[in-house]
C-alpha cells in the first residue's frame, strides 16, 4: 500500500531525490545556538557579485559577539562611509539583522540607502532575520520594499525558513500582513523543489507542532508526502486539534462524544488507524472539501453512534459497502490485533466477546444517522443496502454528482431532500409511502426531468420545491395534489408551455373548472394549479420557460409576494387581474415585450405596475379638470397645505380666520408625456351637499395633462370632486357617488398622474 500511494505521488509532482540533505548543508554555516551566527569562512553571493569576508566584517561581528553593540554600530557607519559598493552595505545589512539589531539596520536602509535585493540567497538579509527569528527586523526589511506582496519567491523561501525554525510569529506576520502563500512549495532559480521548504512538511518534520496547526488553518493542506513520511505526527495533529469533544447529555456515568471535522484538508485518504479506537464515541464526522477517492469500510459502518456524515466534495465513485457484519468484526479485530489488545485472532476471550457480540448486532448502527452529504463528488448511483440503513435520516443531500436513477424511498423521517445536477431522468411515485408527513424541502433542479410523478405533489408537509432547469412541459392534474403547505415553488428554465407547434396562440389555463372540456390539438398542454394555493404560495418562479401569456390562475393566488415571469418570449401584455395582488412587491418581467403597460411605468416598479393594472381593472375613465375641496375647523392649515402643495414652502404669514378662496393650480407636465393638451378654461364651482365641517377651503386644479380618477369603478364625467380633511382623513360629498362604503380612500400625488384609490395604504 506504501509503495502504491508513493507511486500516485510522485506521479503527481516531480520532486528532486536527495535535496532535503544538501538544502540543510546550506545551512549549517548558520548556527543559532546561543544566539550567534558564523557567516565567515564561506564565500556569499549577493546580488550575483562574489563577496569574501573582510577583517571589518570579522571585527564587526566580535563585538556583536561580546556585547558591545555600539562599537559594531560604529564600525558599520565607519565602513559605509569608505565604501560605496552596494554589495559591500547589504552584507553589513545581513550581519545586523542576524544579531537582531534594528537600529542599525533602519540606518542602513535610510541613510546608508541599501536596497534589500529579492533574491531568496542564504545571505539575504531578510532570509537571515527569519531564519533568527527577528520578527521587527523582517517587518523593517519587507517594508523598505516597494510593493513586498510581489516578491513571492522571497516570501515563501522565507515562510519556510521560519516554519522549519518554529518562528511562529514569523509564519503569522508573512501571512496575514504580506500574503505569503502557505500551500506553496519555496524554490529557487535553477533548482528543483525540495520537500522541506513545503512549508507545512518543514513544520511537522521539524516538530513544530504550533506552527503546522496555525499553517492548516490557514490554508495550508495535507499532502500524501506528510502522511507517507510524518505517519505518527498527522495523525496526533488530526486528532488533538480537529475533533471537538463534548459530553452526552443525560449519561450517567457522564460519557463523551466526538466531533471529528477534517474537512478542507485536501487528505488523499483515511487511514482505519485514526478511528479504529474512538470509533464508538463518533457522533459527528465532517470529511467535506477533501480529495477521497474511496473510504475505509469503518466509514459508516463502523460508526455506530454516528448522527452526522458528510463527505461532500470529494472525488468518490462509489459508496463502501458490506454484505454482512462478519466483515466489519474481522476489520475491526485485525487493526485490535495490530494495536495489541488482541493476541490472536483465535476465539474471542470472555473479556471483548460480549462486546463484540454488541458490535455485531449494531453493525447496521448507521439507524442513528441523521443528516448525509455526498454532494460534489462522482457517484453513479446511491447502493440500497447502504440507504435502507438510515431509519432516522433527517437530512439527504447527493447534489452534484451523476446519479441517473434516485433510490426508491425507505422508512425515515425526511426532511431535506436534496439532488440537484445529476442526470435524473425520473423519479420514484412512491415518495408517499414513507415521506407524506415528513419531507418539507426538495430540490430535484438541473437535471433531465421530462416528467415528475403524482407523488412528489401529494407530500403533505412539503414547504419548498425546486425543479428548475429541467425539461418540463406540464404538470399533474390539479387532483393529484395535496401539498397544501407549499410556500415556494421554482419551474423556471423549464418548457412549460411549448407545443409541437411553437408559441400558442391560446393562454394556458392553470386551474380546471369542473365542467371544463379540452378543446383540440390546437389548445396545447394543460398546466393546472389546485385552488388551496392561492392562501399558501408566497414565491413562484415562472421565468425562461415557452409560456405566451401570464396564466390567469396567477392572479388569484393572493399570498405572492414575489413572482418571476422573465424571458418568456411569447409574453405580450400583462392581465389587469395582476393588480389584485396586494402582497406583492417582486414583480420580474425583465426581457418581457409587454405592449399594454408604458415603458415609463414600468421603470418605476412592482407598485406602478401593479397600480396601472387596477386602474385598466376598474375601467377608471380619462378625466381633464378635477377639483379638491380642503375641509376642516378653522387653523388648522388648509391654507398653509395648499400653499405648500402649490409652492414647495412654508408661508411666513398664517392666513385669516376667514380662509374661504378659490385658487388655480396648474401641474407641471409629468415626465414621459408627449401629448400636447390645450389651456383648459376655468369652470364654475357647484356647491354640493357637503359633510357639515366649518370653514371649507376650496381649490380648482386644472391638469394640463390627462388624469386617472379611480373611485371604485364608477365614471362620473371630466369633473370629479375630490374632498381632504386637514384632520388627515380623506372624505367625500355625502350623497356623492365618490363616497366609500368600506375603507376611506385615500389621495396620492405621482409624476405620472393623479390616482384615487379606495385600497387603504396602496400608494399609486
Amino acid at each position: 500500500l506504501a509503495i502504491s500511494r508513493r507511486l500516485i505521488c510522485f506521479a503527481v509532482m516531480y520532486w528532486c531525490v536527495g535535496t532535503e540533505e544538501s538544502a540543510v548543508c546550506r545551512e549549517r554555516n548558520m548556527d543559532p545556538q546561543n544566539g550567534t551566527v558564523d557567516m565567515g569562512g564561506k564565500q556569499s553571493t549577493v546580488g550575483g557579485v562574489s563577496v569574501i569576508q573582510t577583517p571589518v566584517t570579522e571585527s564587526i561581528q566580535d563585538a556583536y559577539k561580546a556585547g558591545d553593540t555600539s562599537k559594531a554600530q560604529e564600525l558599520i557607519k565607519l565602513s559605509c562611509e569608505e565604501t560605496a559598493l552596494q554589495v559591500e552595505k547589504c552584507q553589513l545589512l545581513g550581519i545586523a539583522a542576524a544579531y537582531g539589531d534594528l537600529q542599525a539596520v533602519r540606518y542602513l536602509l535610510k541613510e546608508a540607502l541599501v536596497v534589500l535585493p529579492t533574491e531568496p540567497n542564504d545571505d539575504n538579509a531578510a532570509v537571515v532575520a527569519a531564519y533568527f527569528g527577528h520578527k521587527d527586523i523582517v517587518k523593517e526589511l519587507l517594508d523598505s520594499l516597494h510593493g513586498p506582496s510581489t516578491c513571492q519567491q522571497l516570501l515563501n523561501w522565507m515562510l519556510a525558513i521560519a516554519c522549519q525554525q518554529g518562528h511562529l510569529d514569523i509564519v503569522k506576520l508573512l501571512i496575514r500582513a504580506y500574503s505569503a502563500d502557505p500551500e506553496s512549495c519555496a524554490v529557487r532559480k535553477n533548482e528543483f523543489p525540495v520537500l522541506i521548504r513545503l512549508p507545512l512538511y518543514a513544520a511537522i518534520k521539524a516538530g513544530n507542532e504550533d506552527v503546522a496547526v496555525f499553517l492548516l488553518r490557514n490554508g495550508a493542506f495535507f499532502c500524501s508526502y506528510i502522511l507517507m513520511d510524518s505517519p505518527e505526527s498527522s495523525k496526533h495533529l488530526l486528532r488533538k486539534y480537529f475533533i471537538e469533544t463534548s459530553p452526552l447529555p443525560g449519561s450517567a456515568p457522564a460519557k463523551t462524544v466526538l466531533c471529528v471535522n477534517w474537512s478542507n484538508l485536501k487528505l488523499p485518504w483515511v487511514d482505519l488507524d485514526w478511528l479504529i479506537d474512538i470509533s464508538c464515541q463518533i457522533t459527528e464526522l465532517d470529511l467535506s472539501a477533501n480529495c477521497l477517492v474511496s473510504l475505509p469500510s469503518v466509514i459508516p459502518w463502523g460508526l455506530i453512534n454516528l448522527r452526522k456524515l458528510s463527505l461532500a466534495d470529494n472525488q468518490l465513485t462509489e459508496l463502501p459497502s458490506v454484505q454482512s457484519s462478519d466483515e466489519i468484526i474481522l476489520l475491526c479485530l485485525h487493526f485490535k490485533a495490530r494495536s495489541g489488545c488482541l493476541a490472536s485472532l483465535g476465539p474471542l476471550s470472555k473479556v471483548h466477546k460480549k462486546a463484540w457480540l454488541c458490535f455485531a448486532t449494531n453493525w447496521i448502527g448507521l439507524r442513528k444517522l441523521q443528516e448525509f452529504d455526498v454532494s460534489d463528488n462522482r457517484l453513479v448511483e446511491l447502493p440500497t443496502v447502504f440507504l435502507y440503513c438510515f431509519k432516522s435520516l433527517n437530512i439527504l443531500n447527493v447534489s452534484r454528482n451523476q446519479l441517473k436513477v434516485f433510490p426508491d424511498p425507505w422508512a425515515c423521517p425526511l426532511k431535506c431532500c436534496k439532488a440537484s445536477r445529476n442526470s435524473l431522468e425520473f423519479l420514484p411515485d412512491a415518495l408517499t409511502v414513507f415521506w407524506k408527513n415528513h419531507l418539507r424541502e426538495v430540490d430535484f433542479s438541473e437535471n433531465s426531468l421530462k416528467e415528475v410523478p403524482p407523488g412528489l405533489f401529494q407530500l403533505e408537509a412539503l414547504v419548498s420545491l425546486k425543479l428548475l432547469g429541467n425539461q418540463l412541459v406540464t404538470l399533474p392534474s390539479q387532483d393529484k395534489w395535496n401539498c397544501k403547505q407549499l410556500k415556494s415553488l421554482d419551474l423556471s428554465k423549464n418548457q412549460l408551455g411549448k407545443s409541437d407547434e411553437g408559441f400558442k396562440t391560446k393562454r394556458i389555463p392553470f386551474f380546471n373548472t369542473k365542467n371544463r372540456v379540452r378543446g383540440g390539438p390546437e389548445a396545447g398542454p394543460f398546466l393546472e394549479f389546485p385552488a388551496f394555493l392561492s392562501d399558501s404560495l408566497e414565491v413562484l418562479y415562472l421565468n425562461d420557460n415557452q409560456l405566451d401569456s401570464v396564466p390567469q390562475s396567477v392572479c388569484l393566488l393572493k399570498g405572492l409576494t414575489e413572482l418571476y415571469l422573465g424571458n418568456n418570449p411569447g409574453i405580450r401584455e400583462l392581465p389587469p387581474e395582476l393588480g389584485q395582488l396586494a402582497n406583492l412587491w417582486q414583480l420580474d418581467i425583465e426581457e418581457l415585450n409587454i405592449g399594454n403597460v408604458p415603458a415609463e411605468i414600468r421603470k418605476e416598479g412592482p407598485k406602478t405596475v401593479l397600480a396601472y393594472l387596477r386602474a385598466q381593472l376598474r375601467k377608471a375613465e380619462k378625466c381633464k379638470l378635477m377639483k379638491m375641496i380642503i375641509i376642516g375647523p378653522p387653523r388648522q392649515g388648509k391654507s398653509t397645505l395648499v400653499e405648500i402643495l402649490q409652492t414647495g414652502k412654508v408661508p411666513q404669514m398664517m392666513h385669516s380666520d376667514a380662509t374661504i378662496r378659490t385658487t388655480k393650480w396648474e401641474l407641471p407636465k409629468p415626465v414621459g408625456h408627449k401629448a400636447k393638451v390645450k389651456n383648459i378654461p376655468r369652470s364654475s364651482l357647484v356647491p354640493v351637499g357637503y359633510l357639515s365641517l366649518q370653514c371649507p377651503f376650496w381649490a380648482e386644479i386644472v391638469c394640463p395633462f390627462t388624469v386617472s380618477c379611480l373611485a371604485s369603478g364608477m365614471v362620473l364625467g371630466s369633473s370629479q370632486f375630490l374632498c381632504f380633511s386637514t384632520r388627515g382623513q380623506f372624505c367625500f360629498p355625502e350623497h356623492s357617488a365618490l363616497c366609500p362604503k368600506e375603507s376611506e380612500p385615500k389621495l396620492w400625488l405621482s409624476q405620472l398622474g393623479w390616482f384615487l384609490d379606495t385600497d387603504s395604504e396602496r400608494m399609486f
